[in-house]
């Protein structure tokens, strides 16, 4: 069977605007009130009053009542047969929708079928077609009582179309509905599509040829399309606020046989509640047979359904805790990790730090190797030179000579000035900004001036350190001072220093031509 479900799902949404439907049902009521408290022509009341009741028919049995007795005294207290005939015969339909069958047929035997106007006939047969309609879905179609009601259900169905003209679409509701009597289904869906097409969707009386119409396409075996008018008749039933019904009843009971259990629960009690609403008593029987199956089987569907839903949720709970459990142990590796990562980042800069002191350290030896080797060079070709002149003397007998220059100091000054400034330009060319990063440390109104490219001496003592000499004695052999005159520098250039004096020798070693970042 082809799905529903879209029709369903507008139903689903009609059920919960039931409440708007009624409001606008009580304002169309409460209009034609006001009507009436305008007027004071009888007539025009009476018509007013019947139009109430009409409104009053499938939604409120109560308030029906009340405005059909005054209509019965309008007419008394006018003689005038035909509004007594025309009040009777509504209040007669009234009855029987309510389940008061007896009152509903007494007042039809009370009536006089040979007076009863011409263009009141119709109405005389649809009461009696209404009770005994009623009468039969109370009772059922298999006991004795039931047969009797349907063979005169097929008089009336008779007697009602034939008192009508083509025109009117009550003439194919009850040659429709005769039809149904003889068997005739084809011939019945035929004017029931008639009856159809002269109502809008959304009226009492769409509803009630929507219900016979899925009532024929059962019988076709046509399930689709009966489930479809069941919904179509419904939902006709809701917009126009009639809460004598039975559509949302025998959709219930279908969509339980489908298994949908939680919209035929929500059906049914929605169609009890009408019942309840407009006081039909057959109807809450009727339901009453059903309520109790669908509503077991609701709650068992629920029982279940909340069974599946403690199970969901313990199978949850233990992915969770295996999904925390398994969380906590990726957050101890990514830790483990992040602390190797860590480890490895800090290895990475050592070995960065280390390169950059053995490129410095080769940048050094490479520097001072050719520095020493030119100086070597320079000191042995002059030593040569030297050799030749002392033993060129020595030949020619001017030993005076040879005695003047080992004496003579101006020689040995010249060496020494020159070696030094060698010394001086090797080193700049190894840290070129060493005076400037020395006055860094310094205050700034002792800070000193680069000369000539060369050194002073407290700034060799200090290029010697930076080289890694850092023994007194050494750099008092190789500067030609005395211990006390070195330590005296050194102390003096401290002094100028804006840092600590013990941070001031760990801070000269930092001056490097290569930095590591």
């Amino acid at each position: 069977m082809k799905s529903n479900e879209k029709l369903l799902k507008t139903l689903d949404q009609k059920i919960i605007e039931k409440k708007k439907y009624e409001r606008i049902k009580k304002i169309n009521i409460l209009k034609l009130k006001n009507q009436i408290s305008k007027q004071n022509n009888d007539s025009v009341i009476y018509a007013l009053n019947y139009q109430i009741v009409e409104h009053y028919l499938g939604y409120q049995c109560d308030s029906a009542y009340s405005y059909s007795d005054k209509n019965k005294a309008i007419a008394i207290k006018n003689n005038n047969k035909q509004w007594l005939y025309k009040n009777l015969l509504q209040k007669s339909v009234l009855l029987s929708t309510t389940g008061l069958f007896v009152e509903s047929k007494e007042i039809l035997e009370n009536i006089d079928k040979k007076n009863i106007p011409a263009e009141l006939r119709f109405s005389y047969n649809s009461a009696y077609e209404c009770l005994y309609s009623n009468l039969l879905d109370y009772t059922g179609n298999d006991n004795i009582y039931g047969m009797q009601y349907r063979e005169k259900l097929a008089g009336y169905y008779d007697s009602g179309y034939k008192s009508m003209n083509e025109n009117d679409s009550f003439y194919y509701l009850f040659l429709s509905h005769k039809n149904r009597v003889k068997g005739s289904w084809e011939e019945a869906d035929h004017n029931i599509d008639k009856f159809l097409s002269a109502h809008k969707p959304g009226t009492r009386l769409y509803a009630i040829g929507s219900f016979c119409k899925a009532v024929i396409e059962k019988k076709l075996g046509n399930k689709y399309s009966e489930e479809k008018f069941l919904i179509y008749s419904a939902i006709s039933d809701i917009e126009s606020a009639t809460k004598e019904n039975r559509s949302l009843q025998e959709l219930a009971i279908i969509l339980h046989q489908q298994n949908d259990t939680k919209r035929a629960y929500t059906y049914i009690q929605s169609a009890l509640e009408d019942a309840n609403f407009y006081n039909a008593r057959f109807r809450n029987i009727q339901i009453g047979k059903v309520q109790p199956i669908i509503e077991e089987t609701y709650l068992e569907t629920i029982s279940t359904q909340n069974k599946k839903l403690w199970i969901s949720i313990v199978s949850i709970s233990l992915l969770l805790l295996g999904l925390g459990i398994t969380l906590y142990y990726i957050y101890k590796q990514l830790k483990i990790i992040k602390n190797s990562r860590n480890k490895l980042s800090k290895i990475n800069t050592d070995l960065k730090i280390l390169n950059a002191k053995l490129d410095e350290a080769n940048h050094i030896k490479e520097e001072y190797v050719a520095f020493f080797i030119n100086q070597c060079s320079t000191y042995l070709e002059k030593f040569d030179r030297y050799k030749k002149l002392i033993s060129n003397r020595l030949s020619s007998g001017q030993i005076h000579k040879v005695s003047a220059m080992l004496i003579n100091k101006k020689n040995n000054d010249m060496d020494l000035n020159e070696l030094y400034q060698n010394f001086d330009r090797a080193f700049l060319r190894i840290y070129p900004n060493f005076v400037q990063e020395i006055n860094k440390l310094l205050k700034p109104d002792e800070a000193y001036e680069l000369s000539s490219g060369t050194l002073n001496t407290e700034l060799r003592i200090f290029a010697l350190i930076r080289l890694g000499i850092n023994d007194t004695q050494q750099i008092s052999d190789f500067l030609r001072y005395s211990l006390r005159t070195i330590y005296n520098y050194r102390s003096r250039v401290k002094a100028k220093s804006v840092i600590d004096n013990d941070q001031f020798e760990v801070e000269i070693m930092k001056i490097g031509s290569i930095k590591v970042h």
